[in-house]
């Protein structure tokens, strides 16, 4: 028996010393259990050099991580899943929770994820950090404001693909914006809302299927695949809305957004995007985050309309190891009168035009940008920004 039990013994710990041998030699890896069983672990990077002026202060220069994170994927069974993703949090310099959620997974046409996890929401929420075309998202126009680390928020979404591969659903019913009570609990997932935020996303592809994973997108594909996409997205809360006296509103907030890209040149690729946004809080000024914004992350809803336009261009000639990608961005945030003016917790209209050239080595995971942007504040000084960006993915 004490044979028997040693061996089991020198079998599984030489099976632990490979898996951790097999991480340390291949990032990104997945170890297979057998079984339908395994565990990935990945990591993303992305890191900046900027200068910047503006609002009439000199100019300054940082080096800045602007996202890094470790991802994990178990697979207990071909239906049961979980994800767990880290984020590290420049402003507060500490790793935050960014993903931890469970996959019921049985159908394409439908699935169930519970957790901490991104809400179905506008395209470049779903596209996220690392697979937009303009180095800084663009938070001008795209408006929706969640609890915690972007974009996140503590609930479930039900989704699937159904009508051969074109109709991507995405529907959820999540803890929502503000009755939270202390700033930590915007890290902790404390407090809580009496009135859930309902969430909602149909996306239709007209051309190429099976393009992204889950209800997930991405701005470019760099001439791999023919995608004209149209998509439509929705949040709704009671009571979502709350202003510095106490008084509460209905939130509610929907838009529309496209994307084409058309194969040229073998192997080049034409890449046009754009939105329309629309707020309404009832006439309600938010002072959601106002106080104590050092761990607050989603920030005030303001009323208004916002749109968001993208052009891009790869060309399909090689030079050196990767591709060069042109593209312009333009966002407008305009508010209604209620949200007009200069004081604590009011907007006025504000535009953002970014010019970039991205260098692509490895689609998402290579990636190198240098931009200019211009930022445009009504009634106060232009800001200024010059960054040269790095990206990579394992």
């Amino acid at each position: 028996m004490k044979q028997r039990n040693f061996s089991r013994l020198l079998t599984r710990s030489t099976l632990v010393m490979a898996c951790m041998s097999a991480l340390a030699a291949h990032a990104g890896a997945t170890i297979n259990f057998g079984d339908d069983q395994s565990a990935t672990i990945g990591l993303g990077l992305r890191t900046s050099y900027d200068s910047n002026s503006g609002n009439n202060q000199p100019n300054g220069q940082a080096f800045n991580v602007d996202n890094l994170r470790l991802y994990t994927n178990f697979s207990f069974s071909k239906e049961l899943k979980a994800t767990f993703n880290t984020e590290y949090n420049s402003s507060l310099n500490t790793v935050s929770l960014l993903d931890a959620y469970a996959q019921f997974e049985p159908t394409q046409s439908f699935n169930v994820w519970v957790g901490r996890l991104l809400p179905g929401a506008d395209r470049s929420d779903m596209e996220g950090p690392f697979y937009i075309t303009s180095w800084s998202y663009p938070g001008v126009a795209s408006v929706y404001k969640e609890q915690y680390l972007d974009g996140r928020d503590q609930g479930a979404t039900f989704w699937g693909v159904v009508a051969n591969d074109r109709l991507t659903y995405a529907v959820g019913a999540y803890q929502g914006r503000g009755h939270n009570s202390g700033v930590s609990n915007q890290y902790q997932g404390g407090g809580g809302s009496s009135d859930l935020m309902y969430t909602g996303r149909l996306n239709y592809n007209f051309w190429d299927t099976k393009v992204d994973p889950a209800y997930f997108a991405s701005s470019s594909y760099y001439g791999t695949k023919d995608v004209l996409a149209l998509g439509l997205a929705g949040m709704t809360q009671k009571n979502g809305v709350t202003s510095a006296s106490g008084v509460t509103a209905d939130y509610k907030a929907w838009n529309v957004d496209f994307l084409m890209e058309k194969k040229v040149l073998d192997g080049g690729a034409f890449t046009l995007s754009g939105a329309y946004y629309k707020v309404d809080t009832q006439g309600v000024l938010d002072s959601y985050c106002q106080a104590g914004s050092a761990g607050c992350w989603g920030g005030p809803a303001y009323q208004g309309t916002a749109y968001l336009g993208t052009v891009a261009f790869l060309f399909p000639q090689k030079l050196g190891y990767g591709k060069i990608q042109p593209y312009y961005q333009h966002q407008n945030f305009r508010p209604d009168s209620v949200d007009t003016g200069t004081l604590a917790g009011q907007t006025v209209e504000t535009k953002k035009d970014d010019f970039g050239v991205n260098y692509i080595v490895k689609g998402y995971d290579a990636k190198f940008t240098a931009a200019y942007e211009r930022t445009s504040i009504e009634n106060a000084p232009s800001a200024n920004a010059f960054i040269v960006g790095a990206q990579l993915q394992f």
